[in-house]
């Protein structure tokens, strides 16, 4: 796709990412000539990321870089899969800086489900018109984001998604955005 081709995304996920959230967004993104990178938090996430299928067992995936290794100038867009991984994620001080580099940046910030937990511990919500899942509307509304129940939201450079059944629109909304985002970053 025009505008996408060689652009690296960040894909940040910890144990318990749902595959779907993570597999799908990947692929629509590689198909369209992006490159994603798996970005994990811990050197054993190079060895083994946990991923759930629901409430199975999922896929696992390994770390290509570790958050702490990396900054904003690295990546054209931060992808945050769902299930409990953002949970876990959210409290690194690493994420947050990185999370907060690329919003900084006026990056596209692409988040599915649960991955809305890490715009909030990262302190970006505020005024914001986010979506994410249904269990995360309070959280999102405490910290002060404006929660919409619709499956796909964009706000400045965010794209945000229910989850799994909304696949589809987040994709398509999710590769236009970066289209019309900057030239790639050169490594």
């Amino acid at each position: 796709m025009q505008g996408v081709d060689g652009k690296r995304i960040a894909a940040l996920i910890g144990d318990g990412f749902e595959e779907a959230d993570l597999m799908e967004p990947r692929r629509a993104l590689e198909d369209a000539g992006a490159v994603v990178t798996i970005v994990g938090i811990d050197e054993k996430s190079r060895q083994k990321i946990r991923g759930k299928r629901g409430l199975d067992d999922g896929q696992s995936v390994r770390a290509e870089e570790l958050v702490t290794d990396c900054t904003a100038e690295d990546f054209d867009a931060l992808l945050i899969p769902g299930g409990t991984s953002p949970d876990r994620l959210r409290t690194s001080k690493e994420v947050q800086r990185f999370t907060r580099e690329l919003d900084g940046a006026k990056k596209p910030i692409f988040s599915v489900g649960h991955g809305a937990q890490v715009l909030i511990s990262s302190q970006l919500v505020r005024s914001r018109q986010v979506t994410g899942a249904h269990s995360i509307a309070d959280d999102i509304r405490n910290a002060g984001g404006l929660y919409r129940d619709q499956p796909t939201v964009q706000d400045s450079n965010w794209v945000t998604t229910r989850g799994g059944e909304d696949m589809p629109q987040f994709n398509r909304a999710m590769l236009e955005k970066l289209a019309s985002s900057g030239a790639a970053q050169t490594v």
